[in-house]
């Protein structure tokens, strides 16, 4: 198919950073459904290019992501996701307000749910709802840590747009998805198990060696990077080493072993995580300057 005749082109070129649609397995699509996309993309870019329309963009796409080609789809998605995270600092101010706080923690105690739907069953004052119901519309959600609460990105509400995207784009969004539902670090310690960060790093790792062209491979190789170091060294407030003894926790020797028992590949991860095992059982699982030395130059590497 002509690109340039069907008028997708001249929208390529104002996305400007959009790569690898070509071989994400996008078929062209049709003069008519062409036509009837670009009508939509427009339509949208007319609420997502304005912070102020953020919540009407978010809406817009739920209710007409269906009429447009997957194409299209995935880049209005990608658009959206940009533009929320661009407009999350501004949001975030009217959220940080010792009001606002107060009100969210009042609710909060009281029903131990985090929910818009929770908070606003409680909380009477109109200007806390409106910034409440603003969060909501625009996509975000509530998190709290260290006594404050602040808005963060919603990636779970981003699933409804799958059947229409891309098969990267989706894949990314479920990896997203996951960390926001259920963060995997909180106030420098590790919440979740041994077993689930692995298994997050390593979904993060076949991600970017399954789609190197995504638009989000290269947002995902940082978030690879952080996980990686993770998984090896732990956080400041969950080591992955006992720190009187030095010697590495059961739970996490545990973890890297089931990693590579239960594995059908061969990947960057499990190779490094083979090795350190076999340093790990030369040094009866203490942490030595042989084993500091390996993980400085694989996390650099």
């Amino acid at each position: 198919m002509n690109w340039k005749k069907s008028g997708l082109l001249s929208i390529a070129i104002a996305l400007g950073s959009v790569t690898g649609f070509s071989t994400l397995g996008i078929e062209p699509v049709s003069a008519a459904t062409t036509t009837e996309s670009a009508g939509v993309y427009n339509q949208f870019q007319q609420y997502v290019q304005k912070p102020t329309s953020l919540a009407n963009a978010r809406n817009y796409l739920i209710n007409h992501i269906k009429e447009v080609d997957t194409w299209t789809a995935t880049q209005m998605t990608l658009q959206l996701e940009n533009a929320q995270k661009a407009h999350l600092s501004v949001y975030s101010e009217k959220v940080f307000p010792d009001k606002m706080q107060k009100e969210i923690n009042s609710a909060f105690s009281k029903s131990k749910n985090l929910t818009y739907t929770s908070l606003l069953n409680t909380i009477k004052d109109a200007n806390v709802r409106n910034v409440l119901i603003e969060g909501r519309d625009k996509g975000y959600k509530l998190e709290t840590s260290e006594g404050m609460y602040y808005p963060v990105m919603h990636y779970e509400g981003f699933k409804i747009f799958k059947p229409y995207i891309t098969k990267d784009i989706a894949a990314y969004i479920d990896i997203m998805a996951t960390e926001s539902n259920q963060p995997s670090v909180s106030d420098a310690a590790i919440v979740i198990s041994w077993t689930e960060l692995t298994n997050r790093a390593l979904a993060i790792e076949d991600f970017v060696t399954k789609y190197p062209a995504s638009n989000r491979s290269t947002a995902l190789q940082k978030e690879l990077l952080i996980a990686t170091s993770r998984l090896l060294y732990g956080t400041s407030n969950t080591p992955a080493y006992d720190y009187d003894e030095q010697v590495i926790k059961p739970e996490v020797k545990k973890a890297y072993e089931n990693a590579l028992k239960n594995s059908k590949v061969d990947t960057r991860i499990l190779s490094i995580l083979e090795k350190l095992l076999q340093l790990l059982n030369s040094t009866n699982n203490k942490f030595t300057p042989v084993i500091e030395k390996f993980l400085v130059e694989t996390v650099n590497s």
